[in-house]
């Protein structure tokens, strides 16, 4: 009944829309409609002169005289099929094994959306204040950290700290919550980088991590660096001359990292709250060749991270990946008991560094140092 019912709705839409007929009368056929968990979807003929972005652009009409909460494209030529949601069952987060250069993103229509860094390196992630933009890294960190030995991770969260619940996690190299420790780590990283650079020699077959990998007897580990909130190291009029000054010291080795970090298996991970032109580098912005959103319903916002404004379309949990092409999908459940339950066997007992004495301490510093040497 609900095909009949979706293919009279379909001819009362199309005809009553000039727009939806080309110049010899033809309009958008419907092939065939397939029956799904969370709707359907409508295998569609776009007539001659009638486009793809013609059909993206006249959506949401469809959306809203069919009854459905989304509508995702895909089209191989002028057959495009339409997955229609009417009511999506959101899924639990379960791991899922993958190698350490392929990250979970979401959860597809059809398939769960993973992500390549060795394809597509660095990434940026991208939403509104409370639609699931820390879930996002959560899930990825999350996933990551349960499967892969072979890893190591940088969390820099400069006044934020989401991600605190992996800093002692084996695979954690560093949790830096202020401006001096991420300018240390990424020092640190960039020097790595010029390391592998010397390492991963093309005259000797090698272009990048995975060519070097397969014949060196020490491999190379996968490194990632998360930058929780990137506009907290982006330079403003509010800021101290020092803060300055470490902020653009940060800023250097970032773009030196994203420029050279694709061949020696060095990835840059961020997110922008509030995404704006001036909230990240357009040199560091143009690097970043993965783009994860979810709702923005500032459109100019939106265009900062996907490119366009679909994402101030996105209706709750709906989420777009984009690499070469966009893939659209919905964010996976998952809490504090899902992220401990799946790191548990990655927790290790980590030493507190104690910070050298130098000449000038009060003797509240001295006491703190010696607090800490006590514990």
């Amino acid at each position: 009944m609900d095909k009949i019912r979706i293919r009279r709705r379909w001819k009362q839409i199309t005809y009553s829309k000039s727009q939806f007929t080309n110049r010899l009368e033809k309009t958008l056929k419907i092939w065939s409609i397939e029956r799904t968990e969370y709707g359907h979807i409508i295998k569609i003929e776009l007539p001659y002169s009638y486009t793809l972005i013609d059909l993206e652009s006249n959506l949401d009409i469809f959306k809203e005289g069919l009854g459905y909460k989304s509508i995702q494209l895909k089209n191989e030529s002028n057959i495009v099929y339409m997955y229609c949601v009417k009511q999506f069952k959101f899924k639990d987060f379960s791991p899922i094994r993958l190698p350490a250069n392929k990250l979970l993103i979401a959860d597809g229509l059809t398939k769960p959306i993973i992500v390549d860094m060795n394809k597509f390196p660095h990434m940026l992630v991208g939403g509104d204040t409370g639609t699931g933009k820390s879930r996002i890294l959560l899930l990825i960190l999350s996933n990551l950290i349960n499967w892969c030995n072979n890893i190591d991770i940088y969390l820099l969260q400069v006044r934020k700290n989401d991600l605190g619940v992996f800093q002692n996690c084996k695979q954690v190299v560093v949790n830096s919550k202020t401006l001096q420790e991420v300018l240390e780590s990424l020092i640190k990283i960039d020097k790595e980088c010029s390391r592998r650079e010397r390492l991963i020699d093309n005259t000797k077959g090698y272009y990048n991590i995975e060519d070097y990998n397969k014949k060196a007897y020490n491999k190379l580990k996968y490194i990632y660096v998360v930058i929780e909130e990137f506009s907290f190291l982006n330079i403003s009029k509010g800021d101290t001359k020092q803060e300055k000054q470490l902020k653009a010291q940060c800023l250097k080795h970032i773009k030196t990292i994203v420029n050279v970090g694709r061949s020696s298996g060095v990835f840059l991970i961020t997110a922008l709250q509030k995404p704006t032109n001036d909230s990240i580098p357009s040199d560091i912005k143009a690097q970043l060749c993965t783009r994860i959103s979810l709702k923005i319903a500032d459109e100019p916002a939106a265009v900062v991270v996907l490119g366009n404004g679909k994402a101030s379309k996105l209706q709750e949990r709906e989420v777009i990946c984009r690499t070469l092409d966009e893939q659209r999908g919905y964010s996976f459940t998952i809490d504090h008991d899902m992220i401990t339950e799946t790191i548990k066997n990655r927790i290790i007992e980590k030493k507190k560094e104690v910070a050298p004495f130098k000449d000038g301490n009060d003797i509240s510093s001295i006491l703190s140092i010696l607090n800490e040497i006590a514990r």
